[in-house]
């Protein structure tokens, strides 16, 4: 935890991120499809403004509508105003499209550097989260099994995705007919369709609707659990994929004994949200925060990994920020339904919470300094910083 102290990027690794050189894989048919749009409405960008402020306006504008899901209702549990599901489909397809952009920006404005690309993958690294985040909340599954497993369909391809390219050097867009590109605009259209149809339309009985489907397809079934089979079907079929494609990529039983322990540390994510018991009102009434402290853990330990690619450094198995919620869950067992015992769980659950954002916060802070430093450029001004006279 090096970062806590302000380095993490070893001076070799400063030197391997700096000469880097990004593999990208093959681009889906909805990319090239898009991709005349994409060039269309980057030359609205003023020239001024730097790839990683336009990366970063896009996850403000997602983190924004994610947030304000949860200013209504952090159990994520209750149908919302329907403006909330419409800003959320925006927020994210405005992260999209920002996203898609950022390059060709870079390119356009002669401020291509690995910074950018570090940069662009931690803010996805947020997204994927934030988005099946909407996807809790939009069909109220609440702190749940089906609420993790559907949180994990989307930070666990992303994980793998990366953990492929560590391996392999090259960065995976898609899997035969799944990519994120894709899945943003599924996303998007499950969002919008609560704004269009009203908040409560996952709840709704398939068989009520849906008259000519065969009984055997909609009879005890409602609509949130066709949504929640297509968003695990995609998230968990993707990441099957790809880390048997991580596997297939390494050479030695010793490196594929280490690639999996990396995998099962990673899963272990998952099962810490699994902890968390919702049997205790506090933790049900408060499953946003519940969720989104354990996202940060996610995106630290992922950040991690984008970063030792590019710098050439070890990946560590272990990851000692596991740790922080240790104090918590020893209280959690110790719960006894007293109003001084939830009291207490509250006070802890909210200092793992403010904990877990400090160090993944302190960790990009860290990071994004040593590289401007040695690259000599500004995080989100294209202007390049001067050189210290002698």
């Amino acid at each position: 935890m090096s970062y806590l102290l302000g380095k993490y990027i070893s001076d070799e690794g400063k030197e391997n991120i700096k000469n880097h050189k990004y593999v990208p894989g093959e681009y889906s048919a909805l990319d090239n499809l898009l991709n005349p749009f994409w060039i269309w409405i980057v030359e609205f960008l003023p020239k001024w403004m730097a790839p990683n402020l336009v990366t970063l306006l896009g996850l403000i504008a997602l983190g924004g509508s994610y947030l304000l899901m949860l200013a209504f209702d952090l159990s994520m549990t209750k149908p919302l105003p329907g403006f909330t599901y419409l800003l959320v489909a925006i927020g994210i397809w405005t992260f999209q499209t920002l996203d898609a952009i950022d390059g060709k920006q870079a390119r356009r404005t002669g401020s291509s550097s690995p910074l950018g690309q570090l940069f662009d993958h931690g803010c996805d690294a947020v997204s994927w989260a934030f988005c099946n985040m909407s996807v809790v909340s939009f069909l109220g599954l609440g702190l749940s099994f089906s609420g993790i497993l559907s949180i994990y369909a989307s930070i666990g391809p992303f994980f793998f995705t990366n953990l492929l390219e560590y391996y392999s050097g090259v960065y995976i867009y898609s899997v035969g007919l799944i990519d994120a590109t894709t899945g943003q605009y599924l996303l998007i259209f499950f969002n919008f369709l609560p704004f269009l149809v009203g908040g409560d339309f996952y709840q709704g009985k398939v068989s009520d609707s849906w008259t000519f489907m065969p009984s055997i397809l909609s009879d005890g079934y409602l609509f949130k659990d066709y949504a929640m089979i297509v968003v695990v079907y995609v998230g968990v079929i993707y990441s099957i994929i790809l880390v048997f494609k991580t596997l297939n990529s390494v050479k030695g039983a010793y490196v594929k004994f280490v690639v999996t322990l990396q995998i099962i540390q990673h899963i272990g994510i998952y099962a810490l949200m699994y902890l968390f018991d919702p049997n205790i009102p506090f933790i049900k009434n408060n499953a946003g925060l519940v969720y989104l402290s354990v996202v940060f853990l996610f995106v630290l330990v992922t950040c991690k990994l984008i970063i030792c690619h590019m710098a050439k450094m070890d990946y560590n198995v272990i990851h000692f920020e596991f740790l922080v919620f240790a104090p918590y869950f020893y209280l959690q067992s110790q719960y006894n339904g007293t109003q001084e015992s939830e009291n207490t769980l509250k006070l802890v659950f909210y200092a793992t919470f403010v904990v877990m954002f400090f160090i993944t916060f302190r960790f990009i802070q860290t990071c994004i300094n040593q590289l401007t430093e040695y690259l000599g450029i500004y995080c989100f001004s294209i202007e390049k910083r001067k050189e210290k006279s002698s």
